[in-house]
């Protein structure tokens, strides 16, 4: 499962961000976008998270995932 991440702004102004990775991802992030329409400056980006790096750390007792970081490439909006 992906992760999808749009990215709102409005009059070249940053919003905020909307992230989700459930099961109908894309059609949540189209109606989201399309509450904020282009007449009203509104501006938004998708982007798709495919992969991800992770930071180990590896010590006596073994290795342990430190973090997870989705790593994120533009995506239409449409299709």
């Amino acid at each position: 499962m992906h992760t999808h991440r749009l990215i709102i702004r409005r009059h070249d102004k940053l919003l905020g961000h909307f992230d989700s990775s459930t099961p109908d991802a894309r059609d949540a992030i189209r109606e989201i976008a399309s509450r904020f329409p282009e007449s009203e400056g509104f501006e938004v980006q998708l982007f798709v998270a495919q992969q991800e790096r992770r930071l180990l750390e590896s010590g006596p007792e073994g290795i342990r995932l430190i973090s997870i970081e989705p790593v994120f490439t533009s995506a239409a909006l449409e299709g």
